[in-house]
């Protein structure tokens, strides 16, 4: 039965948003993206080779953190489902998390002058502490989406301002990140980080508030009412409604998908990001090629985020995305079989590659929100936070476990930071690690959409059935 506090959901066909809602909703990627790339693509590196954290601690490090997020992510998604504020359930959140994100995120970039085993506790104090900050932000802006429109196009629309900045964030990011390190620090890494992160870290901040300023009005609680108030005390004081809602959860067969394709999609993605610059280094042979491997990774990203909506009208959600990954798929079969001997076609694939990435991934969040109706429809019982922790939890969890991952197979074969030239065994391994993994992904992820394709099917007459209790035209 629907929580009596629970405001029911907009109607599916809910007026147009303003064009500066839509174009400029994705500013907090600002945010998402600083933090997410440069920890996918630098923070392993920055343990091993500026802290002097040895890569096994490191792993070890990253896998504690994200096995906790299995019990953090759904926790803050129950706290922002049961909140009420004047500010709004979400808006809330950011308001009050988006500097401490900021703040921690700038420390676990900083490296002190500590003992071996002092850097480890400081570097274990500021992950846990940023990724706390990162799950309230993160889960709250995501959440953000499927509380201002029941319309999926209408979020498909927002999402492409999220993607569109996403991109453009995680481009420069990721190729232009080392050199401003290099030329910040003057060829020192410690002060180079610090200073570069610093900048980071403010970004971050403003791309959340600057989310908060322009959503004014679209949360559906933005102003809470004293009966309001009271229900939500009411509901923290009520604690099996908390089980009931992950009771509700846990029966969401189309959400448990999503969890396994989010984890799957972003354990590789950390992967391949992770291992990019020891990829192009040790096996490529020429370091200087890491912003343009990376930029070509991304920049057709651009197209695909363009034609988003083109493809989620004419093709479906789901059956897009599983174009994106068989291009990605094929692109991977490529470079298995030339083993990236040629440059030109190593980075060309990279460049196709990122275009089919880039629409499956752009596509998660939209996705995504169909099992909230999915879920109402089903128990009765809408959550939009805690289904919405999905992707915060994929995200995190798979980040880990693929960073941490990559550290313990550095480990495994025979990385050592102090040599110039790495043993032959490890360069030919980093190769497979960089090409074998992700295509075992890419298919199996595949597989999974054509499971979720089944769900997307029923939607329409779900969100008609959803209408209808409450009380709506379809």
């Amino acid at each position: 039965m629907k929580h009596k506090n629970e405001a029911p959901a907009a109607s599916p066909l809910a007026p147009p948003l303003p064009r500066k809602l839509r174009l400029f909703y994705g500013i907090g990627e600002f945010g998402q993206q600083f933090s997410v790339i440069s920890l996918s693509m630098f923070l392993l590196f920055f343990y091993t080779d500026v802290l002097k954290i040895s890569p096994a601690a490191a792993g070890v490090l990253m896998l504690i953190a994200k096995l906790w997020d299995g019990v953090n992510d759904p926790i803050m998604g129950v706290l922002i489902d049961r909140s009420r504020g004047k500010h709004g359930k979400c808006r809330t959140f950011l308001l009050r998390w988006a500097v401490p994100a900021g703040v921690f995120f700038w420390l676990m970039f900083n490296a002190p002058d500590l003992s071996p085993t002092a850097k480890l506790v400081y570097a274990y104090v500021t992950y846990f502490g940023q990724d706390l900050c990162y799950t309230a932000t993160g889960i709250a802006y995501t959440t953000l989406i499927a509380r201002i429109t029941s319309d999926p196009l209408q979020r498909v629309a927002l999402n492409q301002s999220r993607a569109f900045i996403s991109m453009f964030t995680a481009i420069f990011v990721s190729s232009m990140t080392l050199s401003l390190i290099e030329t910040a620090g003057g060829g020192n890494y410690v002060m180079g980080f610090r200073i570069v992160m610093a900048v980071y870290a403010v970004l971050l901040v403003l791309g959340y508030f600057g989310v908060f300023w322009l959503t004014r009005g679209y949360d559906k609680q933005d102003v809470a009412t004293e009966e309001e108030l009271a229900q939500a005390a009411q509901a923290k004081a009520d604690r099996g409604n908390v089980k009931e809602s992950l009771k509700a959860l846990l029966q969401n067969n189309m959400w448990r998908w999503f969890v396994v394709s989010t984890l799957l999609y972003y354990g590789t993605s950390s992967i391949t990001q992770g291992l990019l610059i020891y990829y192009v280094r040790d096996y490529i042979g020429n370091s200087s090629l890491t912003g343009i491997a990376s930029l070509m990774s991304m920049v057709s990203g651009f197209l695909a985020i363009v034609l988003l909506q083109f493809f989620a009208k004419r093709m479906g959600k789901v059956r897009a995305s599983i174009m994106g990954l068989a291009i990605a798929l094929v692109c991977m079969s490529v470079r298995i079989i030339t083993q990236d001997h040629s440059i030109p076609l190593y980075l060309g694939c990279l460049l196709v590659s990122g275009f089919g990435l880039s629409l499956f991934s752009s596509l998660i969040v939209p996705n995504l929100m169909d099992s909230i109706d999915y879920g109402e429809w089903k128990t009765g019982i809408r959550s939009d936070a805690l289904v919405m922790s999905a992707n915060s939890f994929g995200t995190k969890v798979g980040q880990g476990l693929g960073t941490s991952s990559i550290a313990f197979m550095l480990e495994a074969l025979g990385y050592e930071e102090s040599l110039a030239v790495q043993p032959a065994g490890y360069v030919t391994g980093i190769h497979w690690l960089a090409t074998i993994i992700p295509w075992i992904v890419y298919a199996v992820l595949i597989v999974v959409m054509l499971q979720i394709y089944r769900y997307e099917k029923k939607m329409p007459a779900v969100r008609a059935e959803l209408a209808a209790r409450h009380g709506r035209e379809a």
